[in-house]
């Protein structure tokens, strides 16, 4: 596999072979002639088993060490994990915890967010973004996105704010940056906390600044498919208020007072961090930039090869944004030509996914409280393809993937 960007911990490239040659799954290959490959061929939209793959056995060594000591929650190595996901970040307090999901929720909370308040929510996210916010008791409040971006208006976000705003979470979608200068003079005008959704972002930056620290609160997953994942469940909160992260670390640990083994002074969660998963996001760290360089240079042969194709409309990147394609989304024109697109590369055994094909505000335990239409997240629904993106996606599948897609719409 060719690496299109290479880091000092990436293997050096093998050349491919000038003759056909037989790939593991048992089907011809032709290099030069880059098409359909028979028998179990296919091109995925994540490839875990060619992320992973040169971690193993080192992996392996790791995690066995940890099960004979018996160290499965906490410890020395959650916390190293933890220090250097905060300098990563520059000088922030970071605490490991169970999900994306906990990571916002117990944000809010920590924060101090209850029934009666309202955090604005943009329309378009995954639905963890706008569960936080009931699981604290408060009301979302939905917003629609900016056509072009497809994060948060921060126009319409300034007209929705009312007495009972008490926080905005802006949402990094697809690896792209909100427009968080704008956001944080807003929010600082309005004295309004901001609880940043990292989940698709991490190393993304707005401005040459890091996405998480710009707000009160940073918050990330380490779901397995996301550019830092783990091997399970698992998320963090960074912040520069110690006060903040001391009340996560005490929420996730159902409560237990800072310091102290037998005392509980809130009512917590069991929301932690497993030691192995530690481990195993510590080793993944060092490749973190390099994968991300990957995606953006296989980003960046998408965008070049379907320049001239009028019928889809590649990313649009804010000139202060810095995308770390945790997906690729291609816009087409309307819904018909989405699905008859999607099912044409599956018959190309290229996988494609749908990101996301119901908005939250029209999903059934939302769409009572809502009673809005936002119509560029509805258009985005029906019109967003996730092509194949991941860290060692080559050339020449992205080829591949471009020829049918312009074989498609001919």
């Amino acid at each position: 596999m060719i690496n299109l960007i290479r880091g000092p911990n990436d293997p050096a490239p093998e050349d491919l072979e000038e003759d056909e040659f037989e790939d593991d799954d048992g089907f011809e290959f032709d290099p030069e002639k880059f098409g359909p490959r028979t028998g179990t061929f296919k091109i995925p939209l994540i490839d875990l088993n060619q992320q992973y793959k040169d971690l193993c056995d080192e992996l392996s060594m790791n995690i066995g060490g940890l099960i004979f000591m018996g160290q499965f929650v906490g410890g020395e190595y959650v916390e190293q994990f933890e220090a250097n996901f905060a300098g990563y970040h520059i000088k922030r307090y970071c605490a490991g915890v169970g999900s994306g999901l906990d990571a916002l929720w117990l944000s809010l909370l920590a924060l101090g967010i209850n029934h009666g308040d309202e955090v604005i929510v943009p329309a378009n996210t995954f639905i963890a973004t706008a569960m936080a916010v009931s699981h604290c008791g408060a009301t979302v409040r939905f917003v629609d996105v900016d056509p072009e971006t497809y994060n948060l208006d921060i126009d319409l976000v300034e007209e929705a704010l009312n007495t009972r705003t008490r926080a905005i979470i802006p949402v990094h979608l697809y690896g792209q940056p909100c427009d968080m200068t704008r956001l944080m003079e807003l929010a600082d005008d309005r004295n309004i906390y901001v609880v940043e959704d990292c989940a698709q972002a991490v190393g993304a930056m707005w401005a040459g600044q890091r996405v998480g620290t710009f707000g009160d609160t940073g918050c990330f997953s380490f779901y397995p498919t996301k550019n830092l994942g783990g091997i399970g469940q698992g998320g963090a909160v960074i912040t520069g208020n110690k006060e903040i992260v001391e009340k996560v670390r005490s929420y996730s640990n159902v409560g237990r007072a800072i310091g102290s083994h037998f005392e509980y002074d809130l009512k917590g969660f069991n929301s932690r961090l497993d030691t192995v998963n530690a481990v195993f996001l510590k080793r993944v760290m060092s490749r973190l930039q390099t994968w991300n360089h990957n995606r953006q240079a296989a980003a960046f042969l998408y965008d070049k090869r379907l320049e001239d194709l009028g019928a889809v409309k590649t990313p649009h990147v804010h000139e202060d944004a810095t995308h770390v394609y945790h997906l690729y989304e291609l816009k087409c024109i309307n819904k018909a030509d989405r699905d008859g697109l999607r099912e044409f590369l599956k018959e190309k055994n290229v996988e494609t996914g749908l990101h996301y094909p119901v908005p939250i505000h029209k999903q059934p335990i939302y769409r009572f409280e809502s009673g809005s239409y936002f119509p560029i997240v509805e258009d985005l629904a029906d019109t967003l393809l996730s092509l194949p993106m991941h860290p060692h996606l080559t050339e020449a599948e992205i080829d591949y993937i471009v020829d049918n897609i312009k074989d498609y719409f001919s």
